[in-house]
């Protein structure tokens, strides 16, 4: 089992009488990368000042590879751990030479002046984040994205067993986000030092961390792997507004979609809609129906698309076939069921083939009135066969055709007014 770097114990903290640590227990291993999420002041700054000595514990205890941290002077502390703020800046026109070198400081002195080897560290530290390149330039004349692998270089220079990052790219463009956080990866993989993050972007975090640690009210609320911790119940109470959690597809990793933080404004008249979906069209008009208060069912959806997305993850009630299968009979049966009680049918903006065709069977023995998106006819793959059914469908039960979702919404609100 990999050493423990780090070690927090019931910790509390704060500042003048408000405490915003009450109780964190936690721990960093040799190698790991843990990400530390939370909203604005839940005390992760506050965390990462208390692991530097920045900040008493009012209780608790706190080590770091052992040793008791309030026992280390500034020097031993800083042979233990770096830390790489959100920004740094310097009154003087240091090279980037010399920044790098002062991550050396907690091993010289008046006694002990820069040796050979630590040319050698800083020179290792410069190459490992492509900062060689502008090594004589003054650091106050970088970029944001350079002067971050700077002090970066600076860090690893002080060859610590645990790295501490607040926000480390929270005022770089994408690009130097993940130039940095690439950067970070490497020495965890290749140097395995520990890594404790506090990061404001939970993609960000979920894509490159092992493991995310959850702060919330001065404790750990979550803890676990990204799958583990990011999940809508957390996510939701963690940021206050409604969002959708799905996997990248190229990482592998769960991902937030932010929905909307002010509630849609409720709908008068409480009907039950009945969506015909299925592919990936319908997701939007879906959570809106929802945020608005309808009942909301749908079918029949394939399992996987962007439609049984939505009602999977809001909770609608879906009629589901697997992917790339027909509907049945026995699939429009149960569709039929769900939409004996609808109010309103409406036919999505979806694609038409021979293989869900059958999703119109029936609609004109249901009560609810009846609305199809024209969009549906452009992606009509059925040889005629779409006309020919909405024609049948047509001479027995009125169809309200809609130019777009939105059309269809605000149709509903001249209903209630």
């Amino acid at each position: 089992m990999n050493t423990e770097i780090l070690s927090l114990k019931h910790v509390a903290a704060g500042y003048g009488s408000r405490e915003v640590l009450t109780d964190v227990t936690l721990s960093v291993r040799e190698g790991e990368f843990a990400g530390l999420i939370g909203s604005n002041g839940a005390g992760k700054s506050t965390l990462i000042k208390c692991v530097f000595g920045l900040i008493p514990l009012r209780r608790g205890a706190l080590s770091i590879c052992g040793r008791e941290n309030a026992a280390l002077k500034s020097r031993e502390r800083a042979r233990l751990a770096a830390v790489v703020p959100q920004s740094y800046h310097v009154e003087y026109d240091f090279t980037v030479e010399d920044i790098v070198m002062m991550g050396r400081n907690p091993y010289l002195s008046l006694r002990r002046r820069e040796s050979p080897e630590d040319y050698e560290i800083v020179e290792n530290a410069m190459k490992l984040t492509n900062t060689e390149q502008f090594r004589d330039r003054f650091y106050n004349e970088l970029s944001g994205g350079e002067r971050q692998r700077v002090i970066l270089a600076r860090a690893i220079a002080q060859k610590p067993r645990l790295l501490l990052l607040d926000e480390p790219t929270s005022s770089l463009d994408v690009h130097h986000q993940i130039e940095v956080m690439e950067l970070i990866t490497r020495l965890n993989q290749e140097e395995h030092i520990a890594v404790l993050a506090v990061l404001h972007d939970i993609n960000m975090a979920s894509r490159f961390c092992q493991r995310m640690i959850m702060l919330q009210e001065g404790r750990v609320f979550a803890d676990g792997t990204p799958s583990e911790v990011i999940n809508r119940q957390n996510m939701e109470s963690l940021y206050q507004m409604k969002l959708m959690i799905h996997k990248n597809p190229l990482f592998h990793k769960p991902e937030i979609v932010p929905i909307r933080v002010m509630e849609e404004e409720k709908a008068s008249l409480r009907q039950h809609i009945h969506v015909i979906c299925g592919a990936n069209g319908a997701g939007k008009l879906l959570e809106e129906l929802d945020a608005r208060g309808y009942q909301v069912t749908a079918g029949v959806v394939n399992q996987e698309s962007g439609d049984w997305d939505i009602c999977q993850e809001l909770g609608i009630p879906c009629v589901a076939i697997a992917p790339f299968t027909p509907v049945t009979e026995s699939d429009q049966t149960l569709n039929l069921k769900m939409m004996e009680t609808a109010d309103i049918i409406l036919v999505a903006d979806m694609p038409f083939g021979e293989s869900n065709l059958n999703n119109l069977s029936g609609l004109e023995d249901m009560p609810g009135r009846i609305y199809f998106h024209k969009n549906a006819l452009s992606n009509d793959h059925t040889h005629g066969a779409l006309v020919k059914r909405l024609q049948e469908l047509g001479a027995r039960k009125k169809i309200t055709y809609i130019g777009d979702h939105d059309a269809f919404l605000d149709l509903l609100k001249k209903e209630e007014a």
